[in-house]
């Protein structure tokens, strides 16, 4: 139990926004030793969930400490899943331990989405997490070394079949990166090249909707370039030990199916009392406020932000949950001490689609130019900017200049 003495600021989830709405609250508030920050997530680590598809193929480092994070920072960390929110009654629980607070912020992100489709859940990968990536190579990994001793062609092409399910980015990306894999190892095991099959299923009509025609048809050419089979209009109704089911009624014999075609947000949101939108999102104001609590606020994958220039939900993308959680953490102080606070107006910076080792395909925003686009290996070393761009901003809201 954490005394209530305090005035306690606690930000659950330590994500993109989470991390970034703790720092900038500390940096604010540390004039004001009445006020203490907290943050609480599952893990003991800041997670790079949009490296995640390059981590579960060649096992990159996607995960930073917490306690190198907050180090310099009056930030009390919380180890734990919150069991219980008591809007009512202003608390959290975390297990047998309970967080009285006078403002929280949501920033849980999000889980698989599974959509009620037979067998999916229990059957599929997911690629939500540290844990999963982990997963994935090592089964990559016993696959290809498996597919070198089998004789038959048949049972060597079911080993060798890798069903992406969801062409959204995180889907993209992770095919390119797979079939980019499996094109080493079957080189390093003497693999013919023929038996290896990488199919990416997405249920609407075309593969990333949000981005522009231009550059879906470069990035469609670029996946058939890798030998990737993509199939549109085209969905999972069936996963089972050993096959899937497409549609209408394809049956696919296979050992790999990696499932990133949609997402929810936790149950806890929508058993809390807020107004509730799309995907379990909660429906905020134009300062990422919930509409029904004033002291609550939420941010990334959780915040069912509206952008008011196109009256659309902003996006679940890292770029905008990193600037919710500074823009949060701005509003809550102006909040408190009666200052104006900032409506939120998201701004795209750019978007880039990692297609591989050294082959990217996006745009980057710059000053005086509406748009600069970037095919292949400036791609990729744009991507790589972005990434680290997001950790050089970490250090410098940390005051910590070590290396992660």
């Amino acid at each position: 139990m954490i005394a209530p003495t305090n005035k306690n600021i606690v930000v659950i989830g330590a994500g993109y926004g989470g991390v970034t709405a703790a720092l900038r609250l500390s940096r604010l508030f540390r004039g004001h030793s009445e006020y203490q920050i907290h943050l609480v997530d599952k893990n003991p680590y800041h997670t790079l969930k949009t490296q995640l598809h390059e981590a579960a193929v060649h096992r990159r480092e996607v995960s930073i400490d917490i306690g190198r994070i907050i180090s310099r920072h009056k930030i009390m960390f919380h180890l734990g899943e919150v069991t219980k929110l008591g809007l009512t009654g202003k608390v959290i629980s975390l297990g047998d331990s309970t967080i009285p607070f006078h403002v929280v912020v949501f920033a849980l992100g999000s889980q698989s989405n599974f959509y009620s489709i037979p067998g999916l859940m229990e059957n599929a990968f997911t690629l939500q997490s540290v844990a999963d990536a982990d997963r994935i190579y090592k089964h990559i990994s016993v696959l290809c070394a498996r597919a070198s001793s089998e004789n038959d062609r048949d049972r060597r092409r079911e080993i060798l079949r890798f069903i992406v399910g969801g062409g959204g980015l995180s889907g993209v990306e992770f095919a390119a990166e797979l079939a980019d894999h499996v094109a080493k190892c079957t080189q390093d095991y003497r693999i013919p090249q023929e038996d290896v099959e990488v199919l990416l299923i997405e249920a609407l009509d075309k593969i990333l909707p949000s981005l522009d025609e231009s550059l879906r048809r470069q990035i469609l050419k670029k996946l058939l370039d890798k030998r990737i089979q993509v199939l549109t209009n085209t969905k999972i109704v069936n996963c089972s030990p050993g096959t899937v089911t497409i549609s209408p009624d394809n049956v696919l014999k296979t050992r790999t199916v990696v499932w990133t075609g949609g997402i929810r947000i936790t149950q806890l949101t929508q058993e809390s009392g807020m107004a509730i939108g799309s995907m379990g999102r909660i429906v905020v104001d134009e300062y990422l406020r919930s509409v029904d609590f004033s002291f609550v606020y939420a941010i990334g994958d959780n915040a069912l932000a509206i952008n008011p220039q196109t009256g659309k939900p902003v996006p679940a993308a890292a770029q905008f949950a990193l600037q919710q959680g500074r823009l949060v953490a701005e509003n809550i102080f102006a909040d408190i001490f009666g200052e104006r606070k900032k409506v939120y107006r998201p701004k795209v910076l750019g978007e880039v689609v990692s297609l591989g080792r050294h082959l990217a395909v996006g745009w980057l925003a710059l000053p005086f130019i509406r748009k600069v686009r970037f095919v292949g290996f400036v791609g990729s070393l744009l991507k790589a900017a972005v990434t680290e761009k997001h950790i050089l901003l970490l250090r410098k809201e940390s005051r910590n200049w070590i290396v992660y």
